[in-house]
């Protein structure tokens, strides 16, 4: 057999194996059809999915895979926020936040919006405004803001087949409150007395509306 053939057949040998290599390696990684299947991504959380030198609000945007480097910036943040508060009313309390890129440079910013009961009224630490509460109106519970994490929210949301370069909508950002009996947030129906976080993510500029509920962080249907 001339040397030129068996060069040939020896590459074409070799190109089907590769392709039966293949094939088994895709049958065997598991596939997500099935009612019995775990959605639930294999991949480590606890760092993020999309890293950027310049943090999470790199280039002033927030995408999905970026949201477990989100923990220091959210510290951080609620601290500050709970400080001007503080300077405010001593007994200042948390009950809500709200989590974007900052508008102008870089990094993030966290809106707080307070509640004091010596005071009977809101506080917004973004804005520095104070809006007296109704009359009858039963005082807000406080949000603890321990009780968000950014790792099982960038979990849920990719589990749901969100893209991790999908970006969290710029000015809506991420909402964290306390659905309530009178602080009701979140679609009909939503798990009462939990803390809800909403994202709107935004694919190609398909927009979606996300409500999760932090107890077991599963996405509340509506």
């Amino acid at each position: 057999m001339p040397r030129s053939t068996m060069r040939f057949r020896a590459r074409r040998e070799l190109s089907a194996a590769m392709v039966v290599l293949l094939v088994l390696t895709g049958c065997s990684g598991g596939g997500t059809g099935g009612s019995g299947a775990s959605t639930t991504p294999t991949m480590d959380l606890s760092e993020p999915v999309i890293s950027s030198a310049g943090g999470p609000c790199a280039g002033g945007r927030l995408p999905v895979g970026a949201l477990a480097d989100l923990r220091g910036a959210w510290d951080a943040g609620a601290s500050q926020a709970q400080a001007l508060a503080t300077a405010w009313q001593e007994d200042a309390l948390l009950i809500e936040a709200q989590i974007e890129c900052a508008f102008l440079g870089t990094g993030v910013d966290v809106k707080g919006r307070f509640y004091s009961g010596e005071a009977r009224s809101f506080f917004s630490s973004y804005t520095g405004v104070t809006t007296p509460i109704d009359p009858g109106v039963p005082e807000p519970p406080g949000l603890d803001p321990a009780a968000v994490s950014f790792p099982r929210l960038a979990e849920t949301l990719l589990a749901a087949g969100v893209d991790p370069a999908a970006e969290i909508h710029p000015t809506s950002g991420i909402n964290i409150r306390y659905n309530g009996t009178t602080t009701p947030f979140g679609p009909p129906d939503s798990p009462g007395e939990t803390v809800i976080v909403h994202v709107i993510v935004v694919t190609d500029g398909d927009q979606r509306d996300i409500f999760i509920d932090t107890r077991d962080w599963e996405i509340i249907s509506f």
